[in-house]
């Protein structure tokens, strides 16, 4: 669970350099063209990380 999570944690962060890198550059179209797809699909994985971390802890919970 805690490499799951650890891995979220570090797509975040490059991603979140990936953005500071463009506009340093100030490459605005990669930004308007990549960012608003790419913030719903981090958010998905994101909460989709977090149930499939959760599901081990229920399943322990209900075995009892």
């Amino acid at each position: 669970m805690a490499i799951g999570l650890s891995f979220t944690a570090l797509t975040l962060c490059a991603e979140y350099r990936l953005v500071s890198r463009w506009v340093k550059a100030e490459d605005w179209a990669a930004l308007s063209d990549v960012v608003p797809g790419m913030e719903k699909a981090l958010w998905f994985l994101t909460i989709a990380s977090i149930f499939l971390n959760i599901i081990p802890i229920l399943q322990e919970h209900f075995k009892k």
